[in-house]
């Protein structure tokens, strides 16, 4: 079964990027994000579940570059 991560615009009610894989880690939730960053250029505002995918290193170095 297949796992989704997303980053989504909720004013606009659109998804900015998003990334399938099988298991929910943080590089699931940094690809996703990477995919939002390469597509739209401007800052972002995250917030999420806190889950350790999104409480990881990993996510948060991405998060502040």
């Amino acid at each position: 079964m297949g796992l989704l991560a997303t980053v989504l615009d909720p004013e606009k009610r659109k998804v900015l990027g998003y990334k399938i894989g099988n298991t929910m880690k943080a590089e699931l939730a940094t690809s996703a994000l990477q995919m939002t960053l390469d597509k739209h250029q401007k800052p972002l505002i995250i917030h999420s579940d806190m889950g350790s995918e999104y409480t990881s290193t990993e996510f948060n170095i991405k998060c502040q570059n």
